[in-house]
């Protein structure tokens, strides 16, 4: 009994330790040395009660992030510390997602730190395996016009049009080609749906589905606070999601083993397989570069359309329209001109800007070391989460003018204009990372572009004359769409047909 009591004691001490008390003096460690924390930042349950807050806003957590403007602070995540800001040479991945998504694919490179588990060579197979250009932009164009046609998206139609739905139909079918093949994504699987009961779908729609699920179920307070606990089966959610990974993770190795001629899939399995590679590694590989063109690619098409559809932005709507008509008009293949478009480049960037579809790169200190901001020197504790926030580079003024342009538009004003100008400087500095930089930069980041460039210029081609309907209640401070986003609108086709497109001043 004693010894009993005793163990008892002793575990709960050590537990008072680990995720209590070690974080309460980690907090004042660097407190101490001028880090300053976000407002309302309490022990364990860190900031996550305004978390809460912003979701309902359709604002991600790292909104939290843009009211410090320095270049390091910090808050308390689920039982860790998290400096917000610079990030330094010893540090490497740690990011909750392998808790989230990262439960279809945990072996995948995004969540995998940098030295281990043939990093390198996965990434250099990968990268090589998307850049095939021309495909992609055949399939893409291809399953845009299919898109359109069948969602009736057309001048003169009068269809009112569920945005998110369009979109959901056009990225499942245009990655799902351009990773698998056309012909191993028609297979169809039967998943637990949120009633328990099982229902067929096809496959991308089930990975889609599922993908989104985990998202949204890591993202509740408690798998928040403490991230684990999101991967394990303690609630029948959590044990149905389960089940679906496993029938997707059985379908990916079944089209691993028919393989189709100049697929992704194809090619990245053929070079690792020379590499000796393990099946397993290539897989979930291939399952993150899916995924990776769902919602991210839906989100930042949605905020573009946004903000073209937007009646301030009806000058830049027909300069695109111009510029992609120009570019049609002239001889060459599309999927090259597309990338010397700069009207249309511009406004996609700027949306990327404004409204990053998601924005933490998170990793942790492996090492003590020393790490140098806001023009001193901190001492960084091995086991610290570092994590570098998207949206607050691009929200922090004094960078901008320093590094970009001091005479630029406010950066919480949306201004595409800023890109035509200082294109180059924007993208070789540290103020602009949609897609991260050096190794782990987004390896799908020029296939992710072609992706939204042509389906923006598909749809103007097709409905220059439309008009956005907002839900009523969903007013503008609410209205982004990040990845954890619910905002939506809808397009209205304009029904007059013999309507010609009214000139507007540039």
């Amino acid at each position: 009994m004693y010894i009993f009591a005793a163990g008892t004691g002793t575990a709960a001490l050590w537990l008072l330790w680990t995720f209590v008390l070690r974080l309460y003096l980690l907090r004042r460690y660097y407190e101490k040395q001028g880090i300053r924390f976000v407002k309302n930042c309490y022990a364990v349950l860190g900031a996550e009660m305004r978390v809460t807050g912003l979701q309902g806003k359709n604002k991600s957590h790292d909104w939290l992030y843009t009211e410090r403007p320095t270049e390091l602070f910090g808050t308390v995540r689920g039982f860790s510390v998290q400096l917000i800001g610079k990030t330094g040479k010893h540090v490497d991945r740690d990011t909750p997602a392998l808790f989230s998504f990262g439960r279809l694919s945990p072996y995948a490179l995004t969540f995998l730190p940098i030295n281990k588990w043939r990093f390198r060579e996965r990434k250099v197979t990968l990268t090589k395996g998307m850049k095939d250009n021309m495909r992609l932009y055949n399939i893409v164009s291809r399953q845009a016009e299919e898109a359109l046609a069948r969602f009736k998206v057309k001048n003169g139609s009068g269809t009112m049009i569920n945005i998110r739905e369009l979109l959901n139909y056009w990225t499942r079918e245009s990655s799902g080609e351009f990773i698998w093949g056309k012909n191993n994504i028609n297979r169809y699987l039967e998943v637990l749906d949120t009633d328990g009961q099982l229902k067929a779908m096809p496959f991308m729609t089930a990975l889609n589905q599922t993908f989104t699920e985990l998202r949204f179920y890591a993202s509740r307070f408690w798998n928040r606070v403490c991230f684990p606990l999101a991967a394990l089966p303690l609630t029948k959610e959590s044990r149905r999601l389960d089940y679906n990974i496993k029938l997707i993770r059985k379908a990916t190795e079944d089209m691993m083993e028919t393989p189709e001629d100049e697929t992704v899939a194809s090619l990245v399995q053929q070079a690792n397989d020379e590499l000796g590679i393990p099946t397993g590694m290539t897989r979930d590989d291939l399952v993150t570069a899916t995924i990776a063109g769902l919602d991210t690619i839906k989100s930042s098409v949605m905020g573009t359309l946004f903000h073209l559809l937007e009646p301030e932005n009806m000058h830049w709507r027909k300069q695109i329209l111009d510029e992609i008509n120009e570019l049609k008009s002239k001889p060459g293949d599309m999927f090259v001109k597309l990338s010397h478009a700069p009207k249309l480049s511009a406004f996609i960037l700027e949306t990327l800007r404004y409204e990053p579809p998601g924005s933490l790169i998170n990793n942790a200190a492996v090492k003590d070391f020393k790490l140098s901001a806001n023009g001193q020197d901190y001492n960084i504790k091995s086991g610290t989460r570092i994590v570098t926030s998207i949206h607050a580079l691009h929200q922090n003024e004094e960078s901008w003018k320093k590094r970009v342009a001091p005479d630029m538009a406010p950066l919480d004003q949306f201004d595409p204009s800023r890109f035509l100008n200082h294109t180059d400087t924007i993208i070789s500095s540290f103020c602009f990372l949609p897609f991260g930089k050096g190794p782990r930069r987004c390896p799908g980041q020029g296939a992710g572009l072609m992706m939204v460039k042509v389906f923006i210029a598909a749809f103007l081609t097709h409905n220059y004359n439309c008009r956005m309907a907002v839900p009523e209640n969903q007013t503008k401070d609410i209205t982004w769409f990040n990845i954890y986003s619910k905002a939506t609108f809808e397009i209205i086709c304009e029904d007059e047909t013999e309507k010609k497109p009214v000139p507007v001043d540039a």
